[in-house]
Formats: structure tokens, sequence, C-alpha cells
């Protein structure tokens, strides 16, 4: 039992730090070694103080610091054997300041307070707009705006992954409903938190069918699916998404996702080409090598190909001409809140670089087949 009669009335906030430049910043934070243990720091406050020191740990300090950096709040003098016991106790920073950074996070999930954007994906032979790729963003009562890649980083953060995942899903169909005349839209998803809740895929199917759209016009894109490589029910969720009349592409492959397995074992419908890869493709030859045995070995697949992240006027004249089917990116279009349907004059990005017969045309009917895919869906499903 706890000692109560060493307890003082002062609050300390006594921290580890995982190492020197953490240890430099609590010092400028205001926290003193603590003289019989000097690799602890400590401060005194009180609890109206508290929010506001955790708010500057989590906006200042690295990640890893927070992970790797542990504390306790005590009242126990700073001399007396009780302070390293409940030492012994200590958690770590991330603990308190992860759900500190991103309570907008959490009220958006509560309130359901996501907003999509759509950016068009265009066949690069015809300049005709192919699909729309749909971005989550956050928007909060006091008008704070939150990309995708601080929502993203906050659902891995607070491991909300399948919470986010499925409401994301959920809130995009409805949206696309309201907006749809046919089109096709790429909408992402984290395959791991499918895997998670697999039943979602059927809600998704469902909900789908009942707001009259067509599975044949969602293409589901794998993102974050590197670590899931090996993972044994990758290939099924894969199968299951195509058994109910949805599109398969895979995200990111040359850059956060490796090249190889994808081809035979996941056998996507579509890959989109890393803008790492992508962007500077005009000036690198050992971009324009990677990305020619990609387009040949996708296209011997029957796999289509999208790049991502197309800014200059060079880099999609390259990719145009080398016969890459779609492109996605800046250069060629920023998301908006409305569908963009204007087709865009192709031949006139960078008009100075030698053309060669695009491969594109040649997969014509592989086009055609996407852009009509009937349903594979045998039964409707109760």
């Amino acid at each position: 039992m706890r000692d109560t009669s060493l307890l003082t009335e002062v609050l300390h906030l006594v921290v580890q730090p995982s190492d020197t430049e953490a240890h430099a910043f609590f010092c400028e934070l205001g926290l003193q070694p603590i003289p019989d243990v000097p690799q602890l720091l400590c401060l005194v406050l009180d609890e109206s103080q508290l929010r506001g020191v955790f708010c500057q740990i989590s906006q200042r300090l690295s990640e890893a610091g927070q992970a790797d950096s542990r504390f306790i709040l005590t009242r126990s003098p700073l001399q007396s054997k009780a302070l390293l016991i409940e030492f012994l106790h200590a958690q770590p920073l991330s603990s308190v300041t992860v759900p500190i950074k991103h309570q907008w996070f959490f009220q958006a999930l509560a309130d359901r307070a996501f907003v999509f954007k759509y950016q068009p994906i265009y066949n690069l032979a015809s300049g005709e707009v192919l699909a729309y790729e749909c971005l989550a963003r956050a928007v909060q009562g006091q008008g704070q705006y939150f990309n995708g890649k601080q929502i993203l980083d906050a659902a891995l953060s607070t491991h909300c992954t399948h919470e986010f995942d499925e409401l994301a899903r959920e809130t995009c169909i409805n949206a696309i409903a309201q907006i749809s005349n046919g089109q096709t839209f790429f909408i992402n998803v984290l395959p791991n938190a499918i895997l998670q809740g697999p039943k979602s895929l059927e809600r998704n199917l469902q909900q789908v069918l009942a707001l009259g759209l067509q599975p044949q016009q969602i293409v589901f894109e794998l993102t974050e699916v590197e670590a899931l490589i090996q993972h044994p029910d990758l290939s099924r969720l894969i199968h299951q998404i195509r058994d109910y009349g949805f599109g398969v592409a895979i995200d990111d492959l040359g850059g956060q996702v490796a090249i190889d397995h994808y081809f035979m074992a996941l056998h996507p419908d579509v890959i989109k080409l890393d803008r790492q890869l992508v962007q500077g493709c005009s000036r690198h030859p050992v971009q324009q090598i990677l990305l020619k045995s990609l387009l040949y070995s996708a296209h011997e697949m029957g796999i289509l190909v999208v790049a991502e992240g197309l800014e200059t006027a060079e880099d999609i004249a390259f990719c145009r001409d080398l016969g890459v089917d779609f492109g996605q990116g800046f250069g060629l279009a920023k998301p908006e809140v409305t569908l963009q349907q204007q087709r865009l004059d192709i031949s006139s990005f960078c008009p100075l670089v030698n053309r060669r017969p695009a491969i594109a045309p040649l997969f014509a009917a592989k086009l055609a087949a996407f852009n009509s895919r009937q349903p594979r869906l045998t039964h409707a499903i109760s």
C-alpha cells in the first residue's frame, strides 16, 4: 500500500528522456535534473498546466522521442524512495501526447466529418477522363482543414485504421451516389483494416446496390500494402473484392510498395506507379528503364498502368509517348469538390519531345472492357 504520509501537495512531472536530443528539449521546456537521480528530469506544475505542457511536447518533440521517453505524475517528494518505486510503472509520453495531438481526428470520427475531393485520372492517349480518385479530407467546426496524409497519419498513430477506413468507405460511397452519372471512382482502402473486418465489404456492396450504383463503377485502391505482402489472406481479399464486381488497384508500386510479387500473386486490374518513380522520369535514365520494364510486364499480363504525380509537361509527354495508359497529377488537374470532365489536349504537352508510337492504343479492348465491366455477381445478397 502506498504511504500517503509521504505525499505533498506539489505535483511533479518526472520524465526520463530517451536521448540527448529529448534531454535538451525537456531542459528548454523548464524541466530540471533531480539531484539524487540526475537521469530523471522534473517540472513542478499544477493540474491546470498539464494540458498545455503535454500539447507542447506533442507538437515539438519527435514521435520517436515521445514514444521512447517515459514519465510519471507524482506528489511524492523527490528525495524519497517512493519516487523510484513509482517510476518503475512509468508510461511512454506518447500514451498521453498522441491522443492530445490527434484529438481532432477522434472528433472527426465521432462527427463523421469527412468530405471528399475528386482528382481526375486521364487516358494519356486520348485526353479523356477515365475515372476519379476520391481523396478524403476532414473539416472541423473551427474551420481547421486536414489533408489525406494528416488523416492517415492520425489513423495509424491512434491505431484506428479499421474505424477510419470503414467509415471513409461508407461516407465516400454515399458522396459518389450524389454526384455520379455512371463514372468510375477509385476509393482508397487499407487492406489490413478490411482483413480485420471482412464483413464491411459485403456491407459496401449492399450500400452500392441500394444507392443505385453499380459495383463496376468502384475500384478499390489498396494502399499501405507493403506490410501485407506475405499475409495469407491478402490474395483471398482481392478475390472477394473481384467476386463482388469491384475493381482492384495497387497503389505506390515502385515506391513504398515493392515491385516483386505483385504481378504474379495479386494480378490487380490496375497498378499505380508511385510519384517517386514518375517525377523526373523525362530526365533520369534509370527511372526510364524501370518504367519501361514495369509497363511491358503489366501490359503482357493485361494490367493497366496509371502514372501518379505527373506535374511537368516533360514528364507527362514522356509517359504518354512511352505508352503509359493513364495519368494523374497536378500537372493534369488538381483535386476539386466537383467532377472535372473537360477533355485535355494531350498533344499540347511538351511538343519538343521526340514522340514514339503510343502503346496505349494496343490495349483498346482492355480499356473498353474496363470501362464497361459487368458485375460479376450472379445473385443478390440479402
